[in-house]
């Protein structure tokens, strides 16, 4: 039976090859003789019936074809020594997982409760790539799981939600005085932070409201939470914004919620990987803890302790889930 695929030392060859352009130091890499390395990629070659280096008195020279096959092969083999490592270091029990969050979600809610992540789960190491919004996960990703704001509705995807649909409409408080604001009707003399991404916000926090719609487009625009959240503290507007990204701006009394009531949006920030990546157990275990934490909101706190849940294993202390 012809093989569909090929060999494992022939990708490794033809990867270490593309990776230094030449024979000599990818038969190092490998710690394999230069003919050896030759012999894999003339295999690769006849099996593909594609030539994949141009060989040239300098060194090698990748072909079309071979860029091509370099790139769609890349994310196989990353996932590949991935789940190797982890199940090499950590018995599956642990382990590394990349992940993808956006910069403000990272910055605000996620970081400051990386302290009780690496107490609770020592034996994972969270990798951060460059945030990508994924539409379709169907496709190949550097991630192995992303955090993405949205409905939930991603293609191929895994989405579950964590935190996010709370906001809060937000001003600092000097804004507050000088306008004033003490009704919603006060808002036609507010100027609207805008999300660009985001762009119903207004429209529907006013059409809760009972009040007049028309002017819901106007005002500056930003792509990022964070933005807007450093423009309302400075004075520059009024912004919607999910709750859990300015607990801590609130708590200083930086902004101030002028109105006192929250608004539920169908948007939300939701951890979503491939179905094949939620099977990981490195993936499980990040997973559990970031349900633990949006449903524990001291959880992660520098100066206090969560408050035991019986039913959360993450709250039990010593024989954590995943720990040795």
């Amino acid at each position: 039976m012809r093989r569909l695929c090929p060999t494992i030392s022939e990708l490794n060859a033809f990867h270490a090859a593309a990776k230094h352009l030449g024979f000599t130091l990818a038969a190092k890499e490998l710690c394999v003789t230069q003919s050896a390395i030759s012999r894999h990629i003339a295999a690769l070659e006849d099996y593909l019936g594609q030539k994949l280096f141009l060989r040239k008195s300098t060194g090698l020279e990748l072909t079309e074809a071979g860029a091509t096959y370099l790139n769609a092969t890349r994310p196989a083999m990353a996932t590949l020594e991935s789940a190797t490592a982890q199940l090499m270091s950590y018995g599956g029990n642990g382990g590394a997982l990349n992940l993808s969050v956006p910069p403000t979600f990272a910055a605000q809610w996620l970081f400051p409760r990386l302290g009780h992540f690496k107490r609770t789960l020592p034996q994972v190491t969270l990798n951060f790539v460059r945030y990508q919004h994924a539409h379709d996960f169907a496709v190949p990703h550097d991630f192995d799981a992303a955090i993405q704001y949205g409905y939930g509705n991603w293609p191929s995807a895994n989405a579950r939600y964590l935190i996010g649909k709370e906001t809060s409409l937000v001003c600092s408080p000097h804004l507050r005085d000088s306008l004033p604001l003490a009704t919603p009707a006060d808002l036609q003399r507010a100027t609207l932070l805008q999300h660009i991404e985001v762009p119903l916000a207004w429209h529907d926090w006013l059409e809760a409201h009972g009040c007049d719609t028309s002017g819901s487009r106007f005002g500056p625009g930003f792509n990022l939470y964070s933005l807007i959240i450093r423009a309302a503290v400075s004075g520059f507007g009024v912004a919607i914004v999910p709750t859990c990204l300015v607990e801590d701006e609130l708590q200083a009394g930086s902004l101030v919620e002028p109105f006192g009531s929250r608004f539920q949006s169908p948007l939300g920030y939701y951890l979503c990987a491939p179905s094949a990546r939620t099977n990981l157990s490195v993936y499980k275990l990040v997973s559990a803890w970031l349900e633990h934490c949006c449903n524990h909101p001291d959880a992660g706190s520098a100066d206090s302790a969560p408050a035991p849940h019986p039913d959360c294993l993450f709250c039990q202390g010593p024989g954590l889930p995943g720990r040795a």
